[in-house]
């Protein structure tokens, strides 16, 4: 066997197995109960990067807020991103306002960042 027909063996045997490899399934965030959309928030907490697999591909923020006990989803346009990632990174709290949003999938609810501000 020539040395160019074992590598093209070895190269479609790699990936058949690959294409029968099984991919981690991640089950969405938790995340609080929505409010109708449209409705304003406004809360006061702390924020962390997502992660895990988001209910609406705009989420890209948890918020903790002081007075809640699940998180609630937060997708923020770049400025309101940059603000956020930086008091995730430093462990700030943030006053975060908003408007609540539904993402496709049932029971998925998130704010919209209209604003951020340090307390």
């Amino acid at each position: 066997m020539t040395p160019i027909f074992k590598s093209m063996l070895v190269a479609l045997v790699s990936f058949g197995f690959a294409s029968c490899a099984q991919t981690e399934a991640r089950t969405p965030v938790k995340t609080a109960s929505a409010a109708p959309v449209g409705a304003r928030f406004d809360g006061v907490g702390r924020v962390t990067l997502q992660q895990g697999q988001p209910c609406a591909p705009q989420v890209m923020f948890n918020f903790q807020p002081r007075d809640a006990r699940s998180p609630v989803g937060l997708a923020a346009r770049f400025r309101e991103s940059r603000s956020l990632t930086e008091a995730s990174r430093r462990g700030r709290r943030v006053h975060v306002a908003g408007v609540w949003r539904h993402g496709r999938q049932k029971g998925c609810g998130y704010v919209e960042v209209i604003s951020v501000a340090q307390p």
